[in-house]
């Protein structure tokens, strides 16, 4: 069953890229943020909602990480650093939350970068911008 998800995945890949006009890079813009702070600093997170239980939104950063990709679909590893960054939201429960550090990663980047997620609220998420989503 794992290698036909796979095979699904990769036919998926192959068949949902677009090409733009810049050279070497594909994926739909759509997806991706206009703002390049978006997801790189604390104050721009990516909001995946879902971490209280019974949110119609838990599990959407499973969901969110399997579908980024590199710049030109290249599979990417995530690694969670941990939590950091309090934040305020009257809204919520606590009064806030803290935010979550992931360092992502693919084949022929030259570094890692890392992102700020927070899974408390939910806004339509994008890609950071040098990343895709499916």
């Amino acid at each position: 069953m794992k290698y036909i998800l796979l095979i699904f995945f990769f036919a998926l890949l192959s068949g949902c890229q677009t090409t733009s006009s810049e050279p070497g890079i594909t994926g739909d813009t759509e997806f991706t943020a206009s703002d390049p702070e978006y997801g790189f600093v604390p104050h721009k997170p990516i909001k995946l909602g879902g971490f209280l239980r019974g949110s119609k939104y838990e599990g959407s950063h499973i969901d969110y990480f399997q579908s980024l990709t590199g710049p030109n679909g290249e599979p990417v590893e995530v690694k969670r650093l941990g939590s950091c960054c309090p934040f305020e939201d009257k809204s919520m429960l606590f009064g806030g939350g803290m935010l979550d550090k992931y360092e992502l990663s693919y084949r022929g980047q030259k570094k890692p970068v890392t992102i700020y997620v927070n899974l408390y609220q939910f806004e339509a998420p994008k890609a950071p911008q040098g990343f895709t989503l499916l």
